[in-house]
């Protein structure tokens, strides 16, 4: 990763948004910036250096994983630290993360750094992780391709008595066993009725012949998350099972097609809602259509009603529109999608041109 070119994108925009140095809280933007991983990390950027800060418990982390930055190991605070670096540098304006120092976090900060005015800022640092450079769709290749092979491997266990509770840890174990360092989110595993729950929590329910059963997992390779959904049955599909896969599936393909640069987030979630609408189960689609995926799972763009965004090329985004009917189950499907100079390209492989049967 080049974490020197990262740095220096974010100088250029500390003038514009009227500020000396930024101060980085967000452990995600952390990482993002010096490679450092752990529970108590914060960056200084400024036009002539970047600093990392952390405790005692992580200096010999600091020394093995921190890159294109120097490392500052305070006693007991960061401003033990800080202090003194934004004095020597005349800093006088720091821009703070808004979106994740607290209000306390703030004020008791401003009470240490004497003649330093505290900006609020916001996305300075999410901005630039919107657009993946070559090293980091890589790393989004490799985990997409572990949840693909999880897929594969994980459709002779889908078989009536077993528990959803149990296929979720089997996943979760078989990605990290075939090269994930985790999972990036718990896997959602619904059967029956349950696939209806969006954001359903596995259960101690067994399949049952004729069950919907939903899939929505993804690892984690360096870092890089991965994010897949697939709807499958227990046996023989049921004519309405297929005309609902059949409806999700052509949103789903609308929506991807929609992908490229400059397309608004609200315009790619509205081809793919459009093609639900018009056969009268919008109502059952209560989501949106996706959310762009990176060291978050879920981070910018938004694929939404209420999106802002525009796409860019480097951006990964999901596309998963579903319908969920409440007491018969729920169908979703769900790939990532890299958004390229002239189009987009699908990164996941599994199959999902019908409702498979199990």
């Amino acid at each position: 990763m080049d974490y020197g070119r990262r740095a220096d994108a974010l100088r250029s925009g500390l003038g514009t948004a009227g500020i000396d140095a930024l101060l980085v809280t967000n452990l995600t933007n952390v990482r993002y910036l010096t490679g450092f991983s752990g529970t108590n990390g914060q960056v200084l950027v400024w036009q002539d250096g970047v600093m990392f800060f952390s405790d005692g418990r992580y200096a010999a982390r600091a020394s093995t994983l921190v890159q294109g930055a120097d490392i500052e190991i305070y006693p007991n605070r960061l401003s033990e630290k800080l202090a003194p670096l934004l004095e020597r540098a005349s800093l006088s304006k720091l821009g703070v993360e808004a979106a994740t120092m607290t209000l306390a976090e703030r004020d008791d900060l401003a009470n240490r750094v004497d003649g330093v005015s505290l900006i609020p800022t916001r996305n300075l640092v999410e901005d630039l992780r919107r657009t993946k450079d070559v090293d980091e769709i890589a790393l989004i290749r490799q985990a997409v391709q572990i949840g693909d092979e999880a897929f594969d491997w994980i459709l002779d266990r889908l078989i009536p008595g077993a528990l959803e509770r149990e296929i979720k840890l089997d996943l979760e174990v078989h990605m990290r066993q075939t090269g994930a360092d985790e999972v990036s989110f718990e896997p959602i595993v619904g059967s029956g009725p349950l696939s209806a729950h969006i954001h359903h929590t596995a259960s101690d329910r067994a399949f049952e012949k004729g069950d919907l059963i939903l899939l929505d997992f993804g690892s984690r390779k360096d870092g890089y998350c991965s994010d897949m959904t697939r709807t499958l049955v227990l046996g023989p599909p049921t004519e309405e099972q297929e005309q609902i896969y059949d409806l999700v599936l052509r949103a789903h393909l609308a929506g991807i097609e929609a992908v490229r640069p400059g397309a608004g987030g609200k315009e790619v979630d509205a081809a793919a809602r459009a093609v639900i609408e018009a056969a009268e189960q919008g109502e059952r689609f209560a989501h949106g259509l996706g959310h762009g995926v990176g060291i978050d799972i879920h981070e910018a763009p938004r694929l939404a009603l209420t999106s802002e965004d525009e796409l860019r090329a480097g951006d990964v985004v999901t596309v998963e529109p579903g319908v969920y009917l409440p007491e018969w189950g729920g169908i979703r499907i769900e790939d990532c999608v890299f958004v390229t100079e002239d189009g987009h390209e699908v990164l996941g492989r599994s199959p999902k041109d019908r409702l498979t049967s199990v």
